[in-house]
């Protein structure tokens, strides 16, 4: 955008632009540095996660070294134990493998000649393949020879495989040991970084983060350790064989955000269906997976973490595929508490506060906003919705006051504006209007008149005003009168001319009762005031009820 100023004419790159260009850079950073910001990234979880039973340890006496050397003990311990059920598991079943093969062919021969759909639908295909094939073609003869690998390459590739891993798993203990020794000296130069002025803020956030994610860590590895363990003792009492393998998996795999438990029953339903005759055993392993899934999801999740990580879902189910993309599958299990991190940094930095909105759980709009919104989308239903709860909470008082009269203000206050023309502005109050109608069914009776003074603005800003005053004003006024009515109330909603105010409080006087001016926004006060400035004037609900129940009372 082009900036003027005193000394000539300057052009300057866009904010958005400049934006766009550091988004793409630490994209391409965190890609670029996967190899060392993945195993540090996932050193300050487990940190995080480790945090209290260090100082638990430390409080009970324990020199900081020891109690860090334990903790990594406890850590090392439990990844050895998974890993050793694991091998054990993997190297029992690839013995039995040629086995279940073979009737797995079987019994896929045996379901192809029963099931005749089945059959047709395989034969249908080969049908197909041979239509589509070109029978013309000449066929060209390729000799291939297979590349023969020297022993010494395959002992370095198998080593790579085997190494590789290790070597990550070490960097990150050893970063997690450093990390654990030298938490405060950490802290404060995060502290420093993030500067002085704003040590409140960077406080707060760290606190947030490591209570959140840290919680929710620790919460994840108990729920996930029941979930492997119910499947593997509901395997093994199924009689599925190597059970125990299929139960570290389900623990493992359930770090992955929604897609984990699912895979990991694919493969015991595969084992089951190769060992077992007929379809009895195989449905009882899909219903032991959704009652396990179930409770664990539904009940032992939300009752042991309480408040979610703080992101919502599509959030995650977003973050996890990008994490995936960059850092492989280390970054699809270290997603939520990246994320999660990521939308705390949001709530607690003002410049980052659009990671909050993107990514946080909170509510994106207020209910007036949401309700003006679908208002302004010509979604009566949804408006509807949104006033009937307001209505059970708070009062149709309540509901009027919150939602309806703050979006009339907004509707005259928009009115005119860029792109909000007058049959955005028609339909708007007409929308109001059908939704305040069926807000309830009784209305003041002729004891009070509610005129609105010109549009459909005003004509739905009346009916939630009379809505309102059936549950709110009580009094000896309200009900038939044989003269007319007994107060007459000017419903102004903008900006009118004086000629047409002055015609609407002379046909109010007429009526013989008390005229008063009822205006939402600031501009039909400006109205009342300038066209009548004797006429008493009232801008809020309760200051209405007050001056109408004062002027019943004095009859």
């Amino acid at each position: 955008m082009a900036t003027f100023s005193a000394r000539g004419l300057s052009r300057e790159p866009t904010a958005p632009a400049a934006r766009m260009l550091l988004v793409f850079g630490v994209i391409a950073a965190l890609y670029l540095g996967r190899d060392i910001l993945a195993p540090l990234a996932l050193a300050l979880l487990l940190t995080i996660a480790a945090l209290p039973m260090a100082d638990a340890l430390e409080r009970r006496g324990l020199p900081r070294v020891a109690a860090v050397l334990l903790v990594l003990i406890v850590v090392v311990g439990g990844m050895a134990g998974m890993l050793a059920v694991v091998v054990g598991q993997a190297l029992a079943l690839a013995g039995e493998l040629s086995r279940y093969e073979q009737v797995l062919r079987e019994k896929l021969l045996v379901l192809g000649q029963e099931s005749g759909p089945i059959t047709n639908l395989f034969q249908l295909g080969g049908r197909l393949g041979a239509a589509l094939a070109p029978t013309d073609a000449p066929v060209a003869t390729v000799s291939v020879v297979a590349a023969q690998e020297s022993p010494l390459a395959t002992i370095f590739g198998l080593l790579h495989v085997v190494l590789a891993p290790a070597a990550t798993l070490a960097i990150t203990l050893l970063l997690m040991a450093f990390l654990l020794i030298q938490r405060e000296d950490v802290r404060d130069r995060m502290l420093r970084l993030a500067g002085l002025d704003e040590m409140h803020r960077t406080t707060q956030a760290m606190g947030d983060a490591t209570q959140r994610v840290g919680r929710f860590l620790l919460t994840q590895v108990a729920v996930n350790g029941g979930f492997g363990a119910s499947m593997g003792i509901g395997l093994w009492l199924l009689g599925v064989p190597n059970a125990p393998l299929w139960g570290a998996l389900g623990f493992l795999l359930r770090f992955v955000p929604y897609l984990g438990a699912p895979i990991s029953l694919l493969f015991p339903l595969i084992l089951t269906f190769a060992t077992t005759d007929g379809w009895g055993t195989f449905i009882l392993v899909v219903l032991l997976f959704l009652l396990v899934d179930g409770v664990v999801s539904y009940v032992v999740e939300p009752w042991l973490i309480g408040a979610s990580i703080g992101i919502t879902p599509l959030a995650l189910v977003l973050s996890a595929a990008f994490w995936a993309v960059l850092w492989g599958p280390i970054g699809l299990v270290l997603a939520p508490a990246i994320t999660a991190c990521l939308a705390i940094l949001g709530r607690h930095v003002q410049p980052l506060g659009f990671l909050d909105v993107l990514l946080g759980d909170a509510e994106p709009l207020t209910v007036p906003a949401r309700f003006y919104q679908r208002i302004l989308a010509g979604d009566a239903r949804g408006a509807q919705i949104l006033l009937d709860e307001a209505a059970l909470r708070d009062g149709v008082g309540g509901a009027v006051r919150l939602l309806v009269l703050p979006a009339i203000a907004q509707i005259s206050a928009d009115r005119g504006s860029g792109g909000f023309g007058p049959a955005l502005a028609l339909r708007s109050a007409r929308g109001l209007l059908a939704v305040v109608d069926g807000l309830t069914e009784e209305f003041p009776g002729a004891g009070i008149a509610l005129l609105p003074v010109a549009g459909g603005l005003d004509r739905a800003a009346a009916a939630a005003v009379a809505a309102a005053l059936a549950e709110e004003v009580h009094g000896p006024g309200i009900g038939p009168t044989e003269n007319g009515p007994n107060l007459a109330i000017l419903v102004v909603t903008a900006a009118t001319s004086a000629a047409r105010m002055q015609r609407a409080v002379a046909a109010a006087q007429a009526t013989g009762g008390v005229v008063l001016a009822f205006a939402v926004g600031e501009a039909a006060e400006a109205s009342v005031t300038e066209a009548a400035p004797a006429l008493p004037l009232l801008t809020t609900l309760p200051a209405l009820f007050a001056e109408i129940d004062e002027q019943l009372a004095a009859g």
